[in-house]
């Protein structure tokens, strides 16, 4: 027979995965968070559209606001598993969800300054191949997230 999980056990067990996924998103704004591949610059870089955005830029070169924010929820986050009250984590738990939904689009859609990615042009096939692709940023903050929305979903039910 498995005893039932005490509400001490879920409450530790929760802070320690918004503690350890705090500290995965914050890891994951210094990764790449999208790569341009050789073939995808040579193509788009003859259009003009890749002025400024470097081959495997992480969250702080690609984003001016989204990183910052991540980095806020980060606090956040930390600041909740340490101690925090039922309230906080509610509101918490909303502001990861948003990020969520940020980075699964930012995976779908990795930046690039608006260069073309499936628009045919002068000289330039019809599908300018391989596409930028997400790096390991967007991967490792989408696995964080959800393991803070688990954690402090946990949590609550501790409380």
């Amino acid at each position: 027979h498995w005893r039932a999980v005490s509400k001490d056990d879920r409450s530790l067990i929760g802070n320690w995965l918004v503690l350890f996924s705090a500290l995965m998103l914050s890891v994951s704004l210094f990764l790449t968070w999208s790569s341009l591949s050789p073939a995808y610059v040579t193509l788009a870089g003859k259009l003009d559209g890749l002025q400024g955005v470097p081959r495997d830029p992480s969250a702080w070169q690609v984003y001016s606001a989204a990183d910052v924010l991540l980095a806020v929820l980060v606090i956040a986050l930390l600041a909740v598993s340490l101690t925090g009250p039922r309230r906080p984590r509610i509101a918490i738990l909303l502001a990861c969800v948003v990020a969520l939904s940020f980075v699964i689009h930012a995976e779908g859609a990795p930046p690039t300054n608006g260069a073309p990615t499936l628009r045919p042009s002068a000289g330039v096939s019809s599908y300018v191949f391989p596409a930028p692709t997400p790096g390991a940023g967007e991967t490792v903050a989408l696995i964080a997230l959800i393991g803070a929305i688990g954690g402090l979903a946990l949590s609550l039910t501790a409380d």
